[in-house]
């Protein structure tokens, strides 16, 4: 009897639901030259295959067996380097201090150096300082790369431009000088073509008052223009008008005024756990699996929807290539790390590179 003949229905219908990425396994292990690009149900197809070839029914749960008890790395792309930029700000001259940021940073840096990155922290920095720092990376990353931003931090909104606020931002009157937006952040990322970017906003999005910060709504037409060069992928850690929060609320302000904020008392940093906010805890425990970025941000933000807080993440993509975090890079890291540190010696005191 055939394969087909002598497996059961259950077993069937199992098959029928096997992933291109698995079947593209099984089909490597037993050695058959065939595609899954335009099929609907790899697994039917695979199934025929098999059968056609003679496998017979222990063969093929033998191979099932082999794919289910080895963790495969599905390579989607080779890129030139792996870059990630990561910026935190919590210790603000005049608006509520943050208790978590380069807690997140750290959290975040260590997990990305595990899968291939040069990660560069940045911590409090002011606005012409931080714009200088990124503008000057942006330079230095060759083409053919990915960018990873990822940001923590206060921020705003205002008719849906998102803005990041450096340390020296003031409580009232805010203009676009006290902030970079996340056009200004796309276009530079832009200037070096990369393959694929990753930008991950962990702020609030409170909107700006108009009465009080009339000057930045009357420069709404200097706004930056963008390109997108390949792949994009966009991630809001909250709605608009909407908080972030952390696993434990040590800084539980939702708004950006001096006036209510925390003071860390004697042994609260010890309670901070790695990957402190809601946010970056998800995606810190998502990164241990091998999806491709679209469905790893799927992941988190579901996590992040049964988080402790309510907080409903966003996600914008542009491009459908599949992409992973895991993708090796083919460039030559060591010359590229060199390189970013030497640009960055002036603002070594703010930033580290590895």
């Amino acid at each position: 009897m055939s394969l087909l003949q002598k497996l059961s229905y259950k077993e069937y219908k199992y098959a029928s639901t096997l992933s291109i990425e698995k079947c593209e396994i099984i089909a490597k292990l037993a050695d058959l030259k065939m595609s899954f690009n335009d099929s609907k149900k790899p697994g039917e197809l695979l199934i025929k295959y098999l059968d056609r070839c003679g496998c017979s029914l222990q063969q093929y749960k033998s191979l099932i067996n082999s794919v289910l008890n080895t963790k495969t790395i599905i390579t989607y792309y080779h890129p030139l380097s792996k870059v990630a930029i990561l910026i935190a700000n919590e210790k603000y001259e005049h608006l509520s201090k943050l208790a978590t940021p380069s807690i997140d940073c750290d959290s975040l840096a260590c997990n990305l150096r595990n899968l291939g990155f040069i990660t560069i922290t940045i911590k409090n920095t002011k606005i012409t300082d931080l714009k200088d720092m990124i503008a000057n990376i942006i330079l230095t990353v060759p083409e053919d790369s990915y960018c990873f931003i990822f940001y923590a931090g206060h921020g705003c909104e205002l008719c849906n431009t998102k803005c990041i606020l450096g340390i020296d931002c003031p409580t009232e009157n805010i203009k676009f000088s006290h902030c970079i937006t996340e056009n200004w952040l796309l276009r530079e990322v832009a200037k070096c073509k990369p393959e694929t970017c990753i930008l991950i906003m962990d702020m609030c999005r409170i909107n700006l008052d108009r009465n009080t910060n009339s000057s930045i709504y009357a420069s709404m037409s200097d706004l930056e223009d963008y390109t997108i060069h390949n792949n994009l992928f966009i991630s809001y850690s909250t709605q608009s008008s909407q908080a972030a929060y952390e696993v434990l609320q040590i800084e539980c302000t939702t708004t950006i005024d001096n006036d209510v904020t925390y003071e860390l008392k004697t042994g609260d940093t010890e309670k901070i756990v790695p990957g402190a906010s809601q946010y970056v805890n998800a995606l810190c425990t998502r990164l241990v699996d091998n999806f491709d970025i679209s469905t790893l941000l799927d992941k988190v933000h579901g996590d992040v929807e049964n988080s402790i807080k309510k907080q409903r993440p966003i996600k914008v993509q542009c491009g459908v290539n599949k992409r992973s975090l895991y993708d090796p890079v083919k460039g030559d890291t060591k010359e590229l790390l060199i390189r970013l540190r030497d640009i960055l010696q002036n603002y070594k005191e703010n930033c580290s590179v590895f």
